[in-house]
């Protein structure tokens, strides 16, 4: 087997260990339930993450059939909708079935060229979207564990190079040096989108030159501190920070603060649910658990704006001095946990501006990690943009509601931290780990 071969090989063993270890957070009783918000079972991602590489690697690739019928049906996403997600097989059932299909995987890799023609096999592509889509739902499952009660979780045992707790402490000389100003980006082009010779979605190419005109950018994300301001203003009740449809959805919904704070008595303070725990609201942490609109509202209140994506990923990605782009915000080396909080290092967040060392070549910190970022435009695929392997991983979610969010979260894996990479929610979407960065126009100041 190649050193390619191998390497991937090596990692989808790892990533199949990292996503079995997340089902022992909780009971199996629990996972066969929905978490909340009419979401499927938890478990059922666990054998949807197998049929995906079953369709791809097994049938796609290789000819084969499909090894079972019926979880080609039950676990599919577009043929069995959510409400029908239920009376799964066993965890024990689900795990034979991974092995069984990882097995005939693992095969299939040994016996594929990588210098082939056939665009899915050049460079490992299929391997690495099957690699990509299993570390994808790893975060969507933290999403939906997040939902549970912390009492019906067991907090796992994680060997970190330093805790949340020392990263809380080196957050407060992290702030003294670095205010949460607003940092100018000067007005140039830039290089948008892939532009390396390495695994990318169709979304993120073409990669292409942008020219932006100067803007600023907040060196720092918004905190539960500075949110908590906004509630306490009568942001929720206050027509004039939100649009016709945030307003309709805060109605509807009943949204009157973050989706996990929680009023602690007559205090007027403030909880939060937290994976493992509920506690006091963490002010210098970033604000999590609000949607697209309330995030465009908050920017309202706060006299600003969400940034455009190209303005995000300016400022995240491109070193001017150098002439090229970062693939992470710090540069080229993988993400470490001096640079980031990233892969679930602290089931949560971290104070913002811990990670110094992860600074922007603009000087922003928390670009890659911690939480994701609204911005403030649509999804939709770049001048040039062809669907590829297939069109429901994008295109099929170029409807005018979805939103781009960049830059990764507390539980989004490193190689899905690269400052090319699109994740898109609806706007009313809250169980994301994201959180809200702002902008304004340079004009604005003078």
């Amino acid at each position: 087997m190649s050193e390619q071969r191998e390497q991937l090989a090596r990692m989808m063993e790892e990533t199949r260990a990292e996503t079995l270890s997340l089902f022992r957070l909780a009971d199996e009783r629990d996972l066969h339930q929905s978490p909340g918000f009419g979401f499927r079972p938890i478990i059922w991602h666990l054998a949807h993450i197998g049929v995906f590489e079953s369709y791809w690697l097994l049938q796609k690739l290789g000819g084969e059939a499909a090894p079972d019928a019926r979880y080609e049906r039950i676990f599919d996403p577009i043929n069995t909708p959510r409400e029908e997600s239920k009376d799964l097989p066993t965890r024990r059932e689900m795990e034979d079935y991974l092995s069984r299909v990882r097995a005939r995987a693992l095969s299939r890799l040994e016996a594929s060229s990588f210098e082939a023609a056939d665009p899915l096999l050049g460079g490992g592509y299929v391997f690495q979207l099957v690699l990509e889509h299993e570390r994808q739902h790893q975060e969507t499952l933290a999403y939906l564990f997040q939902l549970l009660d912390p009492s019906k979780k067991t907090r796992p045992v994680v060997a970190a190079t330093h805790s949340a707790g020392e990263a809380s402490a080196t957050c407060c000389e992290t702030l003294a040096r670095a205010p949460s100003d607003m940092l100018t980006v000067p007005e140039g082009p830039f290089e948008m989108g892939a532009v390396w010779d390495a695994f990318a979605y169709d979304n993120e190419r073409p990669a292409r030159t942008v020219s932006l005109p100067a803007f600023k950018i907040a060196r720092l994300l918004v905190t539960n501190e500075e949110y908590a301001h906004f509630v306490a203003g009568g942001g929720y009740e206050r027509r004039e920070f939100w649009g016709e449809e945030g307003w309709g959805w805060r109605e509807r919904e009943g949204w009157s603060c973050p989706l996990f704070w929680q009023r602690r008595g007559a205090s007027g303070l403030w909880n939060a649910q937290r994976m493992f725990e509920t506690g006091e609201l963490e002010p210098a942490h970033p604000v999590v658990g609000v949607s697209w609109y309330e995030a465009e509202a908050y920017a309202r209140f706060a006299g600003r704006r969400l940034p455009k994506e190209s303005e995000w990923e300016k400022a995240a990605s491109w070193d001017a001095a150098a002439g090229r782009k970062r693939r992470f915000a710090w540069g080229d080396d993988e993400p470490s946990e001096a640079r980031c909080n990233f892969d679930r290092r602290f089931w949560g967040t971290t104070p913002v501006g811990s990670f110094p060392a992860g600074a922007s070549p603009y000087g922003c910190l928390d670009m890659s990690g911690n939480v994701w970022e609204w911005t403030a435009d649509a999804f939709e695929g770049f001048p040039g943009f062809e669907p590829f392997p297939y069109p429901e991983y994008s295109q099929e979610w170029f409807d005018g509601d979805h939103r781009v969010l960049k830059g990764g979260s507390w539980a989004t894996h490193a190689a899905v931290l690269r400052t090319s990479f699109r994740n898109f929610f609806r706007r009313h979407f809250r169980i994301g780990f994201a959180g809200i960065r702002l902008a304004e126009d340079v004009s604005s100041e003078q």
